[in-house]
């Protein structure tokens, strides 16, 4: 301390603590599970920011002074209690504030006029004595949150989830089109419920309120007039969120209850939320995909065909990301590049448009930014905790980010049944593939004895089945083409990888191949399955999960069990050694495919955002 000075060595203790608290992950969009319990004690025995504890209702659960001398030897608090309530508490409870009954102003603007006149700097704890009080621990964490989760302080209120009859809830979602207000809850469990999420509405129990938002929150009579205490809550977070000051639920400590809040929206907050401008200054209906990248990608693909597709339907549509326009791909629509998430946000969220998350990540920014301005729409091509196979805190967030205040659009209908599971419907948009370049080319002669794949590692793929089924094949194994970005999978004479080929070039090996095999584990579509039989391939597939739309086995593709070597090598040489029945398949292929081009899927995507853009406009 001599060596440092005071503020040196304090501020080096301060790191050294919350870096011992500090576990669980942060991911790009801002989402963390680092706030532990630990972390918030360690937090606050340098810190303990000065307290209001304002007890409101009309009975109490419990014995209010035994709790409150706890609370406030723990907590650097005072105690204000509700005129309602002064009836049920000790008049002599010490460092207590009784309000005077004013039945002409709301209880929660006369509470907020005092806070300011009497304690201003102080923070402020909204609880309803008559559910179980919490544990001061918890009102630590709550604490620890509302100041130092979001690093630019934009956090002003922070809620607990409620424990109720063995079930965690975690927020309240506001549910499209019908504005119902929906505990989150139930469904299947990834772990979702202890992740932290905004909330647009919260009731009254439990609510943490920084002396920061107190200051800059519009909270008039008139706003909270006529409202129960639950209602009054509700709407100092909507107008907290017209300032930009966002309620955060802290999912991970949770109050117990013994009923659970209803909050209701009332006609303000209603049309706050269905009520948006989506057009551009020309009148024309205005898109935003929001993207992470612009790299090779089949799901980027989809994105780009769907842009370029609306912006020739009329749509004002660009594509904003943190990567700049793509080298790969004749895109047609602007690309606006931002350095971070949070500098895309900061610009998005004063935006009047149709706006589309396009992966779980950027679900977090599409949500924030369209808390005031625009509409959000969820584009699930995956339901992509399959990309996180050993990493659960990664798979609860996922799931976490796929909220009911989201339209949610998906392509196939294993992820729709995925999304149901944890709450959310999806509605079935599907995906095509380009016409005018994946199409039979009479020129090329098919090979007799050639089996094409797409040579990745990624495990998702599961590239090794089909190397190990190619190789039991011994001297009888055919010529094994490879396309993709991973030359050197295979070190073999009898295989040959084509580097990054353009779409025609793909085309024509399409063209040029016996047979096509895919044997992934999973897809959200598998679209590589179905740009082949358009070009007339037969194919040999796994189920997949997303082809199960359009892959019929013995019809239209051979479908084989996962990870069935033997069974794929059987199924390579039949077809091999069998050219009316690679005819055969290739017909029923190329028929299934005739249903998917894009021109024609298209349209249902165009009159889904039709029909979001008429909704916005007479909610």
């Amino acid at each position: 301390m001599l060596r440092k000075g005071v503020r040196t060595s304090l501020r080096d203790r301060r790191a050294a603590r919350l870096a011992e608290a500090r576990e669980g992950a942060t991911f790009a969009s801002g989402v963390t599970t680092t706030f532990t319990p630990a972390r918030a004690e360690a937090w606050f025995r340098l810190e303990r920011r000065p307290l209001v504890i304002a007890l409101l209702g009309d009975r109490a659960a419990e014995d209010i002074g035994v709790w409150a001398a706890h609370a406030q030897s723990v907590l650097n608090a005072e105690l204000f209690i509700g005129h309602a309530l002064a009836a049920h508490v000790d008049p002599g409870l010490p460092r207590a504030v009784v309000a005077s009954p004013n039945p002409a102003v709301p209880e929660l603007a006369a509470l907020w006029e005092w806070v300011h006149r009497e304690w201003r700097r102080h923070d402020l704890l909204l609880l309803d004595a008559a559910q179980p009080l919490p544990d001061p621990a918890a009102v630590i964490q709550l604490q620890h949150a509302a100041h130092e989760y979001h690093h630019d302080r934009e956090i002003g209120i922070v809620v607990p989830a409620f424990e109720y009859e063995g079930t965690r809830v975690s927020g309240y979602d506001i549910e499209r089109p019908s504005a119902a207000v929906v505990p989150a809850m139930g469904g299947r469990d990834y772990g979702q419920h202890r992740i932290p999420r905004y909330v647009l509405t919260a009731p009254m129990h439990g609510m943490y309120v920084t002396a920061e938002a107190l200051d800059r929150v519009d909270i008039a009579e008139r706003h909270l007039a006529g409202l129960s205490l639950d209602d009054q809550a509700g709407r100092i977070v909507r107008q907290a969120w017209a300032g930009h000051v966002r309620t955060l639920c802290l999912a991970d400590t949770a109050f117990p209850v013994t009923r659970l809040p209803q909050p209701v929206l009332g006609a303000e907050q209603r049309r706050w939320q269905l009520e948006r401008r989506v057009c551009a200054a020309d009148g024309r209906p205005r898109l935003i995909f929001v993207l992470n990248a612009t790299s090779v990608s089949g799901g980027i693909r989809v994105v780009f065909e769907q842009a370029n597709g609306l912006a020739e339907r009329g749509y004002d549509v660009e594509i904003w990301s943190l990567e700049s326009d793509p080298d790969w791909f004749d895109l047609r629509v602007p690309v606006q590049r931002y350095r971070t998430y949070e500098d895309l946000l900061l610009a998005l969220r004063h935006v009047d448009a149709i706006k589309v998350a396009t992966w779980w990540e950027t679900g977090e920014i599409v949500w924030l930014a369209s808390v005031s301005h625009g509409v959000p729409v969820f584009l699930v091509q995956e339901f992509e905790t399959w990309f996180y196979p050993d990493d659960p805190v990664a798979r609860a967030a996922v799931v976490a980010g796929y909220r009911r205040e989201f339209l949610t659009v998906t392509q196939a209908g294993y992820q729709q049944q995925e999304l149901a599971e944890v709450g959310v419907t999806a509605r079935l948009l599907p995906i095509g593939y380009d016409e005018h370049v994946f199409r039979p080319l009479p020129e090329v002669h098919r090979d007799a004895d050639t089996v094409l794949a797409l040579g990745r590692s990624f495990f998702q793929k599961n590239f090794e089945m089909t190397r190990r089924a190619w190789e039991r094949l011994g001297e009888r194994r055919p010529t094994l083409l490879l396309f993709g970005s991973e030359p050197g999978l295979v070190s073999d004479d009898r295989a040959r990888y084509v580097v990054r080929p353009s779409d025609a070039e793909v085309n024509e090996l399409y063209n040029r191949a016996t047979l096509f095999v895919q044997t992934s584990r999973h897809e959200g579509f598998g679209l590589p399955v179905l740009e082949a039989m358009a070009a007339g391939c037969p194919v040999i597939t796994t189920d997949s999960h997303g082809n199960r739309d359009f892959c019929e086995g013995g019809s239209n593709c051979i479908i084989v069990p996962q990870d069935d070597d033997a069974a794929l090598a059987d199924a390579m040489r039949r077809l091999l050694d069998d050219p009316e029945e690679c005819e055969r398949l290739r017909l029923g292929g190329w028929e299934t495919a005739r249903r998917h081009p894009w021109g024609v899927v298209l349209e249902e995507t165009v009159a889904f955002y039709r029909q979001v853009q008429a909704e916005s406009a007479t909610a």
